[in-house]
């Protein structure tokens, strides 16, 4: 099964964010400030850019009925060649509503385990495959200390997120006023060659 919050660095994924405010800034001309005021501009960057973090419906957990299937093993005792055994399947799902490209990002805390899952539409699977004769009491603690580690690392995004999105607005008005006086300052300059612009 897949490791959650391991594909990007906060740090990466919050500086490509700013890239894309910066330019989005940087190509706005005169006329959208002649139409806009500085602060409602400000208010729509923050709502399109503001990072929002999953929550997981613990309340709404459940699970697939029980399947059939077979695992397949392969090792060096079988010089390459894989083997398989009937087993069965029990699949655990977690809903959650937010945006779910958060469950591959890597936060600033983290632990010395990651957990793992598979993310489809607002839901998280945790898959367990047991060869048949093997117990499988073990299935519900293991699923529970994975849940606990998800929700830590969503406690260490959360703070990760607080601050990103607390720094966003003046961060972004800032870029808009620099915007703003780079366009007026251009358009003075122009005027004192004394030609019509067209």
């Amino acid at each position: 099964m897949k490791h959650l919050f391991n594909n990007r660095k906060f740090y990466d994924f919050a500086n490509s964010l700013a890239n894309s405010i910066e330019n989005r800034i940087n190509n706005y001309d005169k006329s959208k400030f002649d139409n806009n005021t500085i602060e409602t501009l400000t208010e729509q960057l923050v709502e399109e850019f503001k990072i929002e973090l999953p929550e997981i419906k613990e309340d709404a957990i459940y699970q697939n009925k029980p399947t059939d299937t077979k695992i397949r093993y392969s090792g060096r005792g079988n010089y390459g060649r894989s083997t398989s055994v009937d087993g069965t399947k029990y699949t655990l799902i977690i809903p959650f509503k937010g945006d779910s490209t958060m469950f591959g990002i890597f936060p600033s805390s983290f632990l010395s385990v990651l957990p793992y899952g598979i993310i489809e539409s607002d839901e998280l699977k945790v898959v367990y495959e047991v060869p048949v004769g093997q117990d499988a009491s073990r299935i519900k603690a293991d699923f529970d200390n994975n849940l606990g580690t998800i929700k830590k690392y969503l406690e260490f995004l959360a703070k990760d997120i607080n601050d990103f999105n607390g720094k966003l607005e003046p961060s972004i008005k800032a870029r808009l006023e620099r915007r703003k006086d780079k366009l007026d300052n251009d358009d003075e300059i122009a005027n004192t060659f004394g030609f019509p612009i067209k």
